[in-house]
């Protein structure tokens, strides 16, 4: 495995076990995490040196908003509560109306594309 999957395989590990249900795409360098009901989405990705995290939502204004801000641009194992909390910040949406983007809308938009599989944690 190399060292991009493995690191998304240990962050999705590291999701799980703060009480988050974990997903990876088939690619297997990106992936994202949600709480058990799937109200919000939280999304990672790995690139070489470089891990990020990102908050997802859905606006009344996407060509303007886009669909999602960067929280950080590395991941600090301790904080998957922390960036899971974050709320949309008023630069990345504005004036628009907007709503954080559900588990079932995330796997509509992305599923065909990335074939995200659920990860079950690794004893």
């Amino acid at each position: 495995m190399n060292c991009q999957k493995q690191r998304a395989t240990d962050i999705a590990q590291t999701a799980i076990s703060a009480g988050f249900r974990a997903f990876l795409a088939e690619r297997g360098t990106y992936g994202f995490y949600t709480d058990t009901e799937g109200t919000r989405v939280i999304s990672f990705q790995c690139n070489g040196l470089c891990d990020s995290v990102s908050g997802n939502y859905r606006t009344d204004q996407p060509h303007k908003t886009g669909t999602g801000w960067q929280i950080a641009d590395s991941i600090n194992d301790e904080m998957m509560a922390d960036y899971f909390n974050q709320s949309a910040p008023h630069w990345a949406v504005g004036d628009a109306k907007w709503q954080l983007t559900t588990l079932k809308q995330h796997l509509d938009t992305y599923q065909d594309s990335s074939k995200y599989c659920e990860v079950q944690l690794v004893a």
